[in-house]
């Protein structure tokens, strides 16, 4: 199972196979996804529930203290055809 912990590190592989990421639903601001490698170029996605609480608990709270920023850009999830922002890790100065 992934942990926090787990899912924090793999969020900041972004040069890695194994990479995730956060994305936010663009008609749904309640819903979140994890997005991952689905290999030869593809993502493959999965809505947070799917994983422990604690990981969109952490997620939350990352947005809302601004650790975590949605980029405005809209992107397409081409694995469920919908549109969505992802969500990044705010740059350090």
């Amino acid at each position: 199972m992934l942990t926090v912990k787990k899912f924090k590190g793999r969020l900041e592989r972004s040069n890695r196979s194994d990479w995730l990421h956060v994305a936010i639903d663009a008609n749904n601001a309640k819903q979140f996804y994890i997005v991952g490698n689905g290999g030869m170029g593809n993502t493959i996605s999965a809505p947070i529930e799917s994983y422990l609480p604690e990981i969109k608990e952490w997620v939350i709270r990352q947005i809302n203290s601004g650790e975590l920023i949605k980029d405005e850009k809209k992107s397409l999830l081409l694995d469920r055809n919908i549109l969505i922002h992802y969500i990044s890790l705010a740059q350090s100065n």
